[in-house]
């Protein structure tokens, strides 16, 4: 029964260690879909209106265009790197703590089990 209980118990803790870790990866591409959002809108939306308000007859229209792409690379390597980033999760690392604890001992188990077979096979009568 036991061997049945840890194997149960190696089961529910690599469920929730892969759902953990699925959680981690749908914040990830949420994160990556709002820096590709906001690089997109942000662009097509203000920059017409940046390079107005930076366009003086002292820079010109083409000094103005540098100053706003200078600023969209800043922005693009803040949430560049947000999105690469994943954050710790306890939870998800001992649910995987959990799993390899118990198989472990399903493995020492098992091998516990196999050398009694054995030993029983070799003292029976021919």
């Amino acid at each position: 029964m036991r061997l049945f209980r840890l194997l149960r118990l190696a089961a529910e803790a690599e469920g929730l260690h892969l759902r953990r870790m699925g959680r981690g990866y749908a914040i990830q591409a949420g994160l990556g879909v709002a820096a590709a959002l906001f690089g997109l809108m942000l662009l097509a939306m203000l920059h017409l209106a940046v390079w107005a308000a930076l366009s003086t007859p002292e820079r010109g229209p083409a000094w103005a265009a540098v100053i706003v792409a200078g600023g969209d690379l800043v922005l693009l390597a803040l949430f560049g790197f947000l999105a690469r980033r994943r954050p710790y999760d306890p939870i998800e690392v001992e649910a995987l703590r959990v799993r390899q604890d118990a198989m472990q001992q399903v493995a020492g188990h098992s091998l516990l089990i196999i050398a009694k077979r054995v030993r029983a096979k070799g003292s029976a009568p021919a």
